[in-house]
Protein backbone atom coordinates (compact mmCIF):
# COMPACT_ATOMS: atom_id res chain seq x y z
CA UNK A 1 0.00 0.00 0.00
CA UNK A 2 2.65 2.31 0.91
CA UNK A 3 4.55 2.14 -2.72
CA UNK A 4 1.19 2.34 -4.03
CA UNK A 5 0.97 5.53 -2.34
CA UNK A 6 4.81 6.65 -3.44
CA UNK A 7 4.36 6.07 -7.10
CA UNK A 8 0.93 8.02 -6.89
CA UNK A 9 2.86 10.79 -5.34
CA UNK A 10 5.50 10.37 -8.24
CA UNK A 11 2.53 10.58 -10.78
CA UNK A 12 0.83 13.68 -9.35
CA UNK A 13 3.57 15.25 -9.52
CA UNK A 14 4.71 14.25 -13.16
CA UNK A 15 1.03 14.63 -14.18
CA UNK A 16 1.32 18.74 -12.59
CA UNK A 17 4.66 19.35 -14.44
CA UNK A 18 2.60 18.23 -17.72
CA UNK A 19 -0.12 20.00 -17.49
CA UNK A 20 2.10 22.94 -16.91
CA UNK A 21 4.39 22.52 -19.60
CA UNK A 22 1.38 22.18 -21.96
CA UNK A 23 -0.21 25.33 -20.49
CA UNK A 24 2.53 27.20 -20.87
CA UNK A 25 3.10 25.69 -24.82
CA UNK A 26 -0.21 26.90 -25.64
CA UNK A 27 0.04 30.45 -23.94
CA UNK A 28 -2.85 30.05 -22.02
CA UNK A 29 -1.31 31.78 -19.15
CA UNK A 30 -1.78 35.02 -21.06
CA UNK A 31 -4.83 37.36 -20.15
CA UNK A 32 -7.29 36.72 -18.71
CA UNK A 33 -6.03 33.85 -18.10
CA UNK A 34 -2.81 35.25 -15.53
CA UNK A 35 -4.67 34.83 -12.54
CA UNK A 36 -5.60 30.92 -13.14
CA UNK A 37 -1.75 30.52 -13.89
CA UNK A 38 -0.42 32.11 -10.78
CA UNK A 39 -2.82 29.99 -8.57
CA UNK A 40 -1.41 27.08 -10.34
CA UNK A 41 2.18 27.77 -9.62
CA UNK A 42 1.04 28.03 -5.87
CA UNK A 43 -0.59 24.61 -6.00
CA UNK A 44 2.54 23.14 -7.63
CA UNK A 45 4.87 24.61 -4.96
CA UNK A 46 2.29 23.09 -2.61
CA UNK A 47 2.28 19.73 -4.24
CA UNK A 48 5.84 19.72 -3.48
CA UNK A 49 5.91 20.67 -0.58
CA UNK A 50 3.55 17.90 -0.14
CA UNK A 51 5.92 15.49 -0.88
CA UNK A 52 8.50 17.20 1.27
CA UNK A 53 6.67 16.40 3.98
CA UNK A 54 5.19 12.80 3.39
CA UNK A 55 9.24 12.10 2.70
CA UNK A 56 9.40 12.08 6.80
CA UNK A 57 6.40 9.63 7.62
CA UNK A 58 7.94 6.61 6.65
CA UNK A 59 10.18 7.19 9.77
CA UNK A 60 13.35 5.55 8.79
CA UNK A 61 17.11 6.53 8.44
CA UNK A 62 16.85 7.64 5.10
CA UNK A 63 13.60 9.87 5.90
CA UNK A 64 15.45 11.56 8.68
CA UNK A 65 18.26 12.48 6.86
CA UNK A 66 16.73 13.98 4.00
CA UNK A 67 14.54 15.81 5.89
CA UNK A 68 17.63 17.23 7.94
CA UNK A 69 19.39 18.59 5.08
CA UNK A 70 16.11 19.20 3.60
CA UNK A 71 14.83 21.61 6.34
CA UNK A 72 19.02 22.71 6.73
CA UNK A 73 18.36 24.68 3.52
CA UNK A 74 15.85 26.48 4.96
CA UNK A 75 18.34 28.26 7.34
CA UNK A 76 19.00 30.14 4.46
CA UNK A 77 15.68 31.58 3.52
CA UNK A 78 16.13 35.23 2.68
CA UNK A 79 15.24 36.96 5.90
CA UNK A 80 13.66 33.93 7.52
CA UNK A 81 16.98 31.55 8.17
CA UNK A 82 19.37 33.02 10.15
CA UNK A 83 21.98 32.14 7.69
CA UNK A 84 20.26 33.53 5.12
CA UNK A 85 20.57 37.02 2.92
CA UNK A 86 18.58 39.54 4.71
CA UNK A 87 18.88 37.95 8.49
CA UNK A 88 21.81 40.30 9.53
CA UNK A 89 19.55 43.44 8.29
CA UNK A 90 17.04 42.77 10.48
CA UNK A 91 18.92 43.91 13.65
CA UNK A 92 17.10 46.07 16.35
CA UNK A 93 20.40 48.03 17.41
CA UNK A 94 22.79 45.26 18.55
CA UNK A 95 20.32 42.51 19.04
CA UNK A 96 19.33 40.39 15.78
CA UNK A 97 15.91 39.26 15.33
CA UNK A 98 16.01 36.00 13.68
CA UNK A 99 18.43 33.42 16.20
CA UNK A 100 18.73 29.74 15.33
CA UNK A 101 15.78 28.91 17.40
CA UNK A 102 13.67 30.75 15.78
CA UNK A 103 14.06 30.73 12.50
CA UNK A 104 12.45 29.04 9.21
CA UNK A 105 13.88 25.73 9.95
CA UNK A 106 13.00 25.78 13.70
CA UNK A 107 9.37 26.21 12.63
CA UNK A 108 9.12 23.40 10.03
CA UNK A 109 10.55 21.42 12.63
CA UNK A 110 8.91 22.06 15.94
CA UNK A 111 12.42 22.02 17.65
CA UNK A 112 15.91 21.89 16.63
CA UNK A 113 16.83 18.49 15.24
CA UNK A 114 14.30 15.98 13.26
CA UNK A 115 12.31 14.22 15.94
CA UNK A 116 8.68 13.14 17.24
CA UNK A 117 7.45 17.06 16.98
CA UNK A 118 8.73 17.64 13.42
CA UNK A 119 6.88 13.86 12.88
CA UNK A 120 3.63 15.59 14.45
CA UNK A 121 4.35 18.50 12.17
CA UNK A 122 4.80 16.27 9.09
CA UNK A 123 1.86 14.01 9.22
CA UNK A 124 -0.89 16.94 10.15
CA UNK A 125 0.25 19.53 7.09
CA UNK A 126 0.59 15.83 5.24
CA UNK A 127 -2.91 14.97 5.68
CA UNK A 128 -4.51 17.68 7.21
CA UNK A 129 -3.34 21.10 6.11
CA UNK A 130 -1.56 21.07 2.71
CA UNK A 131 -4.49 18.72 1.18
CA UNK A 132 -7.28 21.46 2.47
CA UNK A 133 -5.83 24.03 0.78
CA UNK A 134 -4.46 22.51 -2.21
CA UNK A 135 -8.55 21.31 -2.38
CA UNK A 136 -9.64 25.22 -1.91
CA UNK A 137 -6.92 26.43 -4.37
CA UNK A 138 -8.01 23.27 -7.07
CA UNK A 139 -11.68 24.16 -6.46
CA UNK A 140 -10.30 28.62 -7.32
CA UNK A 141 -8.20 26.48 -10.18
CA UNK A 142 -11.88 24.98 -11.81
CA UNK A 143 -14.12 27.83 -11.21
CA UNK A 144 -11.61 30.22 -13.64
CA UNK A 145 -11.12 27.88 -15.67
CA UNK A 146 -15.19 27.84 -16.63
CA UNK A 147 -15.61 31.64 -16.00
CA UNK A 148 -12.55 32.64 -18.91
CA UNK A 149 -14.47 30.49 -21.07
CA UNK A 150 -12.84 26.37 -20.91
CA UNK A 151 -9.61 25.34 -21.86
CA UNK A 152 -7.54 27.43 -25.00
CA UNK A 153 -6.78 25.99 -27.68
CA UNK A 154 -3.52 25.60 -29.68
CA UNK A 155 -1.53 28.84 -30.47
Amino acid sequence: MREMHRWGAHAMVITVWLHMFRVFMTGSYKPPREFNWSVGVIMLVLTLLLSFTGYLLPWDQLAIWAITVGSGMARATPFLGHEGPGASLLRLGDVPLIHAYDDARFALLGGSFVGEGALLRFYVLHCVGLPLVIGVLMAVHFWRVRKDGGISGPL
